[in-house]
């Protein structure tokens, strides 16, 4: 495997593992918690649009948000515009959770650049954004394709 990728797919398992062990008090897992930041950050969103933004499978978003739903963080329910679409809105919980979930991402950052200059932290910053931006322009592309 290529060594960018590599490191990525490390870094990902990594900081999956430290979500999964801070937000474990809430019941939520890592996977979970970018949904509770999205469906808080645009009530109503549809799950289309949600899985689009997280660039999931809209299987996967639909079996996450099942489980959020069950465990009282979220309320779906159909559009009154299109009601083939569901929408997804944050309960109290959910809203509770955010600051924690913020709270444990900044801790993870704080971790993985402890000891890095100003300058390393603003190429690093750079350098991965311009990444992000290819994977969503293939993911985008994909999706059109389809």
């Amino acid at each position: 495997m290529p060594i960018v990728s590599r490191n990525l797919n490390v870094l990902a398992r990594c900081g999956n593992q430290f979500r999964n062990e801070h937000l474990k008090p809430l019941g939520l897992t890592a996977v979970q918690a970018p949904y509770i930041l999205h469906i808080c950050g645009t009530p109503g969103l549809s799950q289309d649009k949600l899985a689009r933004r997280l660039h999931v499978n809209p299987s996967n978003a639909t079996r996450q948000l099942s489980l959020l739903e069950q465990n009282g963080y979220v309320r779906r329910q159909s559009s009154p515009q299109d009601r083939r679409q569901m929408e997804v809105y944050p309960l109290k919980k959910a809203l509770d959770a955010c600051a924690e979930i913020r709270r444990v991402n900044a801790m993870w950052n704080a971790y993985l650049t402890e000891g890095m200059t100003p300058q390393e932290l603003a190429l690093l910053e750079g350098l991965l954004d311009r990444l992000r931006q290819r994977a969503t322009l293939w993911d985008e592309q994909r999706e059109n394709a389809l």
